[in-house]
């Protein structure tokens, strides 16, 4: 019905953009009012606009002037008589204690809740917006800077807005409406701040104070606080409820600086506070995305940029000339040249393995938020370069995987402690002894567990002799080991029932269809042999002497003499920015060893691979578990579970730091 409408040019869209599919109806009115009533400020113009909601439309709609309306837009008898038989047929009772009533009829009102009402009021009302159209002559208001006229007419289904430069042709046209609606219209109370199509709106046609916007949220904020729920569960309703809350403001408002700061210090306060972050820590670990190792928390400063930009978008894509023409944002030059910059040379250039021509569509929309996001990430590297110690981000990203934090893991997977400890870990802003003299709660920094080094979190989580001698470091890094022993036994049973490939295969998609999932198995250093076995260096101290007689074991021997094969595999657990310098350790550790397998006549891999203390994994670990054709799914699982393992391991070393370690029967105590 509304496209037999619309071809044939009963609905005007510019006028009446009320249900209509397609058209952001309340952002492109509420736009142009708003637009409006700054270019008459700045130009000193006269301009005159009257709202009118008419009350209780959808139930005081006379049955017998809808149908005159199909008939006056010329539907088909058809399609009249059907809605005359839905309309005339239906019935209800009233349910008393007495019991009901008799059966009624509907001779007045549409039904609430079904699909055809919403139609059939744009029906109806179309024809008191047609008689005001006839009765206007390039009434509406003028422009300054381009000269054109707005529509006079502003409707969203029942809620109707007269915008002329004149009053008395808003006199005119509000005089045709009172006679179409028999004289129902009352005023709004002089002062009374209104609503329009969900935009507050004085007598005057300015917009109250936003504090109200931003008091409100930030008292959300303390509501969702007060609960007895867990602190993360917190920081969920935040990031997946509250910040949906802003987003209509954001489109509609223009909030200032000011305001936007006012949001973000509020939601850093009380993010810090859920998930346990230092006062001294970085606030940007929130916000970052996880290619930065951060959480990709909404920062609402950085929304309001990405709402900004959707409703120039939305905008756009509007049918009204006059809306399209509507003065932009300040950014907005700057960003459409670096949208033409990457359409011309960035788009169509292959950066994986898909194929030629695959790329799929992007929306200009996205592409402009992707520049916003590394606009911020860049602010944050800036800042971060300005930082004595809470700037390891910055080094890391060529040679570490981020960790993936999940909704999921940390609610359900991670205590609330464990995730305050990975933060601040990462921050460097744990209390350790350094930490505490810093701050000025402590005068003695010196590690109280060997009492010779200065007590970092790293001295204590990887370079303590103490808590090495005792153990502490190797219980966490056997922990480490067998979720990759796991790994590694998964892909050998694969290996004994499955023959797979060793060729990386590359696939090819023909032009204008679709790439269709491979039946190729993945590539795999583990060729299909039955007599794959697996030696770890924590249960079995010796190689085989036909294999090899030197001393020097890896911590995984995997071997298989009918291929004549032998992967070898050498975990560290260290200090995240010492990775590259303890990966070249462990390959030359190894020289010999590989020098007399190859000798033997085997084909050596050597695999030395890094869990950081903190959780982080080396992207050396990701290659280890693509060569043994794990798939996608499987791989991040094992991440994941080796990554808490780490984290687990020196959070257990983290809390025992101040209470006597027991290893083994000899008890290592503080030093005095």
């Amino acid at each position: 019905m509304t496209r037999f409408l619309l071809s044939n040019n009963y609905f005007r869209p510019n006028h009446q953009k009320g249900f209509l599919p397609g058209i952001s109806g309340c952002l492109e009115h509420n736009t142009l009012l708003s637009e409006s009533f700054k270019d008459a400020r700045k130009s000193e113009r006269q301009i005159t606009v009257c709202w009118i909601d008419l009350e209780n439309v959808f139930g005081s709609i006379q049955h017998e002037l809808m149908l005159f309306a199909l008939r006056w837009y010329n539907f088909p008898p058809l399609v009249s008589d059907m809605i005359a038989s839905y309309y005339s047929k239906l019935r209800f009772s009233i349910i008393t204690k007495e019991g009901p009533s008799k059966s009624l009829s509907y001779n007045v009102g549409l039904f609430q809740g079904c699909c055809l009402s919403p139609i059939a009021f744009n029906i109806v009302i179309n024809i008191l917006v047609d008689k005001l159209i006839c009765n206007e002559k390039k009434w509406g208001y003028r422009f300054k800077f381009n000269n054109k006229y707005t529509e006079s007419i502003l409707a969203f289904a029942d809620d109707l807005a007269i915008l002329t430069r004149n009053p008395k042709h808003c006199q005119v046209l509000l005089d045709e409406v009172d006679k179409f609606c028999g004289q129902c219209i009352s005023t709004v109370t002089e002062n009374a701040p209104f609503k329009f199509l969900g935009r507050k709106i004085d007598n005057i046609g300015r917009t109250p104070s936003l504090e109200g916007i931003v008091d409100s949220f930030l008292n959300d904020l303390n509501k969702v606080d007060s609960q007895l729920i867990g602190n993360v569960k917190k920081a969920w309703i935040y990031e997946n409820y509250l910040t949906s809350r802003l987003n209509w403001p954001f489109l509609v408002y223009d909030l200032n600086k000011t305001l936007l700061s006012k949001l973000d210090a509020g939601v850093i306060k009380m993010l810090e506070l859920w998930l346990g972050l230092a006062l001294t820590a970085d606030s940007s670990a929130l916000f970052r995305g996880s290619n930065s190792f951060g959480m990709s928390l909404k920062r609402p400063s950085e929304l309001y940029k990405h709402l900004r930009v959707s409703k120039r978008y939305l905008l756009g894509k509007s049918h009204d000339d006059i809306v399209t023409s509507l003065p932009k944002d300040e950014d907005a030059p700057e960003l459409e040249s670096r949208l033409q910059f990457h359409k011309q040379f960035m788009i169509g250039a292959q950066s994986n393995r898909a194929g030629l021509g695959s790329n799929r569509k992007v929306q200009d929309a996205d592409i402009l938020k992707s520049f916003i996001r590394q606009d911020e990430n860049e602010k944050y590297k800036i800042h971060a370069m300005n930082l004595e110690m809470q700037n390891e981000w910055l080094d890391i990203g060529d040679f570490c995987i981020p960790l993936a934090l999940k909704w999921r893991t940390l609610i359900y997977d991670w205590s609330p402690a464990l995730l305050k400890f990975y933060l601040n870990a990462f921050q460097m802003t744990l209390p350790d002894q350094s930490n505490l003299v810093r701050w000025g709660k402590s005068t003695e920094k010196t590690c109280y567990i060997c009492g010779k080094a200065v007590g970092t979190a790293k001295h204590l989580l990887v370079g303590c002799k103490v808590l090495l001698d005792s153990g502490q470091y190797s219980r966490r890094h056997d922990r480490v080991l067998e979720v990759i022993r796991e790994a590694v036994s998964l892909s050998v049973a694969r290996a004994q029932k499955e023959i797979t490939t060793n060729e990386r295969s590359v696939g090819f998609v023909r032009e204008g269809t679709r790439a269709t999932k491979s039946n190729v198995k993945p590539y795999s250093i583990l060729k299909a042999a039955s007599d794959w076995t697996i030696m770890m260096d924590t249960y079995e101290k010796q190689n085989p002497e036909d294999i090899c007689a030197s001393a020097s074991r890896p911590d995984i021997f995997l071997f298989s003499r009918i291929l004549k094969r032998v992967v070898m595999i050498e975990l560290t657990v260290p200090w995240k920015t010492n990775i590259p310098k303890d990966h070249t350790i462990k390959v030359n550790k190894y020289y010999e060893l590989t020098n007399e397998l190859t000798r033997n006549r085997f084909v050596v891999d050597l695999y030395a691979v890094e869990v950081g203390a903190r959780g982080i994994t080396a992207k050396s670990l990701y290659n280890l578990l693509k060569d043994l054709g794990l798939s996608r799914t499987h791989i991040n699982a094992f991440l994941e579970r080796i990554s808490k393992a780490a984290l687990v391991g020196s959070f257990q070393i983290w809390l025992g730091r101040e209470r006597s370690l027991d290893s083994g029967g000899e008890r290592i105590t503080r030093v005095k």
